[in-house]
């Protein structure tokens, strides 16, 4: 994966890293996790036909159309709510770092994508020194390690969306710069139950 922004632009495609990355996000975990169910596994020399020990978590779906999407900004929570207001999931998130970075109140879903480029924006990031060199915006090609992930949930307030993310073991943790981001496989999951008009309702 290359290190720069200018680099990740120039690329294909941003895909798994190795073998423990993908076979981590195939069953909803951290690669750390992955590593440690199977302690005897070169990650760097996989010889064929190894056995592996992962998470036994098979296919998710929700189950119920989903109407309403709450999310929490100090409980770093997102849930999803039926038409009668039983509660169909619930995903740990992360939310922006600055306050002000934070809306607040009902928001819409405004668009879906699956495998979503990203557009790198220096002003975004002043923090980066490649950033304020390049000045300039890149347009990041899709895959698992692009910044938004897998998943792309835009919201009527411009810039903002919910989204997947390279990191899952920083989920509900670290924070962003403003979106809510989730783990690939939990932003895929909401991907499918997600419709244009969708309520958010962001909640302190």
């Amino acid at each position: 994966m290359p290190a720069t922004w200018l680099g990740k632009s120039l690329s294909a495609s941003l895909g798994h890293n190795n073998l423990l990355e993908l076979v981590a996000e195939r069953h909803r975990t951290t690669p750390r996790t992955v590593e440690r169910m199977n302690p005897g596994v070169a990650w760097d020399d996989v010889e064929p036909g190894t056995v592996l020990f992962v998470p036994d978590v098979g296919q998710v779906r929700l189950g119920r159309p989903v109407t309403r999407l709450v999310i929490r900004l100090g409980a770093h929570e997102l849930e999803a709510f039926d038409s009668d207001g039983r509660l169909v999931a619930h995903f740990p998130v992360s939310i922006g770092r600055s306050v002000e970075q934070r809306p607040l109140g009902e928001l819409r879903v405004t668009t879906t994508a699956r495998d979503p480029n990203y557009t790198f924006d220096p002003d975004v990031f002043p923090e980066s020194a490649e950033g304020r060199e390049l000045g300039r915006r890149l347009v990041i090609p899709p895959g698992p390690n692009n910044p938004v992930g897998l998943a792309w949930i835009g919201l009527d307030c411009p810039g903002y969306g919910i989204h997947g993310t390279p990191e899952p073991e920083h989920i509900g943790i670290t924070e962003s710069h403003g979106c809510f981001r989730l783990a690939n496989w939990d932003a895929l999951v909401l991907l499918e139950a997600a419709w244009v008009g969708l309520p958010v309702v962001v909640e302190p």
